[in-house]
């Protein structure tokens, strides 16, 4: 099949200088519970070649929505490899990193003529130094992710916590070659610093 040729070269690609062949907006919902992390919602939207080969290979009555049958196709054979990726999502809490054990609630739809996949990872964890920090990135830089441009991001379940959005300086990826395909007003320098939300929590 086609699109497991595709989903090799993007998932699993070990390519000695990577450059980005991907672009993924991302949205996240953060749920907390008082000075607790529940866990976040996280929503990627995709570039149009890959918008395409998905929906060439997985929307088999070609309705521009997934049945639970397709969504079911999609997870087994376009999302769930991503375990050995970490889902692309690192969390920092008190001196320690964790990533998903697993996620719920997976989703596939169209919007605004971009394929999303939209999924829940429980973490559950309490925060002692008031603050946690969230960072999706790709480490080989294959898929180049960012936030979404407007509001991409939501805070639910405490008033008084706030967030803040900035690179994370102290992991640096490095790639090279030519950059073939790049983000409209993107340059490519040939190291790449990950996007990181901090979330923290107000005292009274």
């Amino acid at each position: 099949m086609r699109i497991l040729v595709v989903l090799t070269l993007i998932f699993f690609a070990s390519i000695s200088y990577a450059h980005p062949h991907m672009f993924i907006d991302t949205e996240m919902e953060v749920r907390l519970s008082g000075n607790s992390f529940s866990g976040v919602e996280i929503s990627w939207s995709f570039d149009p070649m890959f918008t395409a080969a998905i929906t060439s290979d997985f929307d088999t009555n070609r309705n521009g929505q997934f049945s639970r049958e397709e969504t079911a196709e999609v997870f087994a054979n376009a999302f769930s490899n991503l375990e050995s990726s970490d889902y692309f999502t690192f969390i920092s809490i008190d001196g320690n990193t964790y990533s998903p054990s697993g996620i719920e609630d997976f989703e596939v739809f169209m919007e605004d003529g971009a394929l999303v996949y939209r999924f829940y990872c429980p973490f559950n964890k309490s925060v002692a130094s008031g603050e946690f920090r969230i960072a999706i990135y790709d480490s080989t830089f294959y898929c180049d992710i960012l936030y979404k441009e407007g509001n991409p991001i939501t805070l639910s379940g405490n008033p008084d916590a706030s967030f803040t959005i900035e690179q994370n300086s102290d992991i640096s990826i490095s790639y090279g070659g030519s950059v073939s395909v790049s983000r409209e007003g993107s340059n490519y320098s040939g190291t790449a610093f990950p996007q990181q939300l901090v979330v923290s929590f107000n005292s009274n």
